[in-house]
């Protein structure tokens, strides 16, 4: 039976059980670690933004209500913010979100695949609920990793690798 839908694991970008050593392949593992730090700060700004004209807006509107939205307002934080939009960016078609995008990096499955939406919730939930509960310890993983995992990467299967490696 076949299906009209689209692919929704996108296709492999040139491996298929275990992904290339960072020996035989380097270009898809170079200078993967500082740019995924400079593409989170890219998405924290962004969604900064985002919080501070929500937050605006949601308390002039709790004012004009009397505090009836208040326990609405309260519910809304980062973390579940950071979730919903990480899930929205990296398990949509480019499996990455618009920092990632921006430094030329994505993510993909340990088999290569691009990420679903059930495994970008599995990325970003593990590493917004071990961030704290680690104090940032769990980002020092990738330091010692050969292929620049961290440890949410280690326990959700995934890793990050150069969008557009250079030629084989």
């Amino acid at each position: 039976m076949t299906s009209n839908l689209p692919d929704r694991a996108g296709r492999p970008i040139g491996w298929r059980l275990e992904p290339p050593d960072p020996l035989t392949k380097p270009e898809l593992y170079d200078g993967v670690l500082w740019r995924r730090g400079v593409a989170f700060c890219i998405d924290a700004c962004l969604l900064l933004a985002v919080t501070a004209f929500f937050w605006f807006f949601a308390i002039i509107l709790n004012v004009l209500t009397f505090f009836i939205f208040a326990g609405i307002i309260a519910l809304v934080w980062a973390a579940p913010m950071f979730i919903v939009y990480d899930v929205a960016m990296v398990g949509g078609p480019r499996s990455a979100t618009f920092g990632m995008q921006r430094m030329g990096i994505e993510m993909r499955s340990w088999q290569g695949n691009r990420p679903g939406y059930l495994h970008a919730l599995i990325s970003s939930a593990l590493f917004w609920f071990l961030m704290p509960l680690t104090g940032g310890l769990i980002l020092l993983v990738g330091v010692f990793s050969d292929r620049r995992r961290q440890l949410h990467d280690l326990l959700s299967g995934t890793l990050v690798v150069n969008a557009k490696p250079g030629p084989d």
